[in-house]
């Protein structure tokens, strides 16, 4: 009988809330957590580099143990929170599975440069002792190895550093493992800390930072006309996966089923993005063809929405291409309206966002559109959240040079 991957377990650290019930509501409520950096002093940077999405209140002793906490680095501690919840929350620790078998894979693109190789190199050039731990913790597969040890997970455990795409990766190559029997269960998602007085500057000088001169809240506005780029964002999300017949058997509770996932690049540049969405389309084509659906089978589009002109256009015009006339009424959403663009984080955000549509059939709003593109003339889900019945979600990334991926979940309760 063939393997069907499940998501059973649920954990988010984000700027509008930590924990999954804050979290949600917060993102039912149409809640901005974008805002002025508290973490450091932004008084000397340019405007664009005011407005960041923030996660306020997080104490890693809540999630750690104390020297695990104080060795480890910011996206290593929300990686562990998040892993933390999502075990909790699916049970895993009460299955009796070997810890042979149970796999851990993350995503991240910028690991722990931020605060760990920029202060400790600082510490360096003045003659300062290194932080002994920084060797440890700057390596993206820190954030993997806190949630392997903390969880007792002695399967295989992997690191995706594939930009924005890196989270969904990791969560697609956590329900291969269980599709081939390669693992009984594996805890996957992505984790990303990138603020910093330094990372703000790279990006600025890249042009892609929001220019936005009102309220920081109403800064990140994907699809809508007043956008100008996006807002850089911090945060974590994990998933456990598993078979769906061991989840049955022991009685797990169930959000989603993993049904397919694609790939596709651009091949064309780092920053520019093909705004006729060829590539997007290519990807959901992909995806959807691994499901065995339609396009008439998929009831949400999680959007990818990080608020750039170009990123937004190009979605939109993927979404075109492959649901034709279906596109302009399919509901479509973005996350990064509230929570901002958090790189390999975002991806598995927008699966808990997902799983949490298809749990209570209400759809997460895009806020900050309030001003009709024409060019991005599509059913956003504007202000609002919004009741519909949705069976099966496709969820999309985009990453530096063009890279781009789909998943499509599936409710547990519906078979097409």
């Amino acid at each position: 009988m063939k393997r069907q991957p499940v998501i059973t377990g649920l954990g988010i650290v984000s700027p509008i809330g930590i924990g999954v019930q804050p979290f949600w509501q917060s993102a039912l409520a149409g809640r901005s957590g974008t805002g002025p950096p508290q973490l450091f002093d932004s008084s000397k940077l340019p405007p664009d580099c005011q407005v960041v999405g923030e996660v306020r209140d997080f104490d890693p002793r809540d999630w750690m143990p104390g020297a695990s906490a104080r060795m480890a680095a910011r996206f290593s501690q929300f990686a562990a929170a998040a892993a933390k919840q999502a075990v909790s929350d699916s049970g895993l620790k009460q299955a009796d599975i070997p810890p042979d078998r149970i796999k851990v894979s993350v995503g991240t693109s910028m690991s722990g440069l931020v605060d760990v190789q920029q202060p400790t190199f600082a510490a360096f050039l003045r003659g300062e002792d290194v932080w002994p731990w920084a060797c440890l913790e700057f390596p993206s597969h820190a954030a993997t190895s806190h949630v392997a040890i903390l969880n007792q997970a002695s399967g295989q455990s992997t690191t995706f550093g594939t930009a924005c795409a890196a989270g969904l990766d990791a969560v697609n190559w956590a329900a291969r493992q269980v599709t081939s029997g390669d693992a009984t269960a594996a805890i996957a998602g992505g984790t990303e800390t990138p603020l910093s007085q330094y990372s703000l500057m790279a990006f600025h000088r890249v042009g892609v930072l929001s220019k936005w001169a009102g309220p920081p809240s109403e800064a990140s506005r994907p699809f809508d006309r007043l956008r100008d780029g996006l807002v850089l964002a911090e945060g974590a999300a994990i998933v456990v996966v598993e078979d769906e017949a061991d989840a049955r058997a022991r009685g797990a509770h169930i959000y989603a089923r993993v049904l397919g996932f694609g790939s596709a690049t651009e091949g064309a540049h780092l920053r520019k993005v093909d705004e006729s969405g060829q590539t997007v389309a290519r990807s959901f084509e992909l995806a959807l063809r691994d499901a065995g659906l339609t396009i008439s089978d998929i009831d949400f589009v999680s959007a990818h929405g990080n608020g750039m002109r170009d990123y937004d256009v190009a979605e939109t015009a993927g979404i075109k291409a492959v649901f034709n006339r279906h596109a302009w009424s399919i509901p479509i959403s973005s996350l990064k309206s509230m929570c901002g663009q958090s790189l390999a984080a975002g991806g598995p955000m927008q699966v808990v966002a997902a799983c949490l549509t298809l749990r209570d059939q209400i759809i997460s709003p895009t806020i900050n559109l309030t001003s009709p593109d024409p060019a991005c003339d599509l059913d956003y889900v504007p202000t609002r959240a919004r009741k519909a019945r949705v069976r099966n979600v496709l969820i999309h990334s985009h990453s530096l040079g063009g890279s781009h991926v789909a998943m499509i979940l599936g409710s547990p309760d519906y078979s097409s």
